[in-house]
């Protein structure tokens, strides 16, 4: 697939965003759940998700998109966040994304949610 260079400012503003409030979006959701809830396997906490949302949507206006187009990919990554991975398995990509190089995992969502804010 061929990304055009808005999709590839796009995926690198996601993926910034992404790393940078993940480990934020961890404390909040670990200190608020205090208690477990019985979850579907892929359903997250309210209380992460809504973190994870306010937190994307702020970073990804302040990388130059729109509170509209904000609003479509912090939806759209969350979504797929959701719909392929466990929380665990979603905190453990964002640990290696943090240490380490952003994992392909990660990519694909971000083209994922490019194109689907570019159409």
């Amino acid at each position: 697939m061929k990304i055009s260079c808005q999709q590839q400012s796009l995926i690198t503003a996601f993926l910034f965003t992404l790393v940078s409030i993940t480990y934020c979006n961890l404390l909040v959701s670990e200190a608020k759940s205090k208690t477990p809830k019985l979850l579907s396997q892929n359903e997250y906490p309210q209380d992460f998700a809504e973190a994870y949302q306010a937190s994307c949507k702020i970073n990804a206006v302040t990388k130059g998109l729109s509170t509209e187009q904000a609003e479509i990919l912090c939806d759209c990554t969350l979504n797929q966040f959701q719909s392929k991975y466990t929380l665990e398995k979603f905190r453990k990509l964002m640990n290696k994304a943090a240490n380490e190089e952003t994992p392909e995992e990660l990519i694909e969502i971000g083209e994922i949610c490019a194109e689907e804010l570019i159409n």
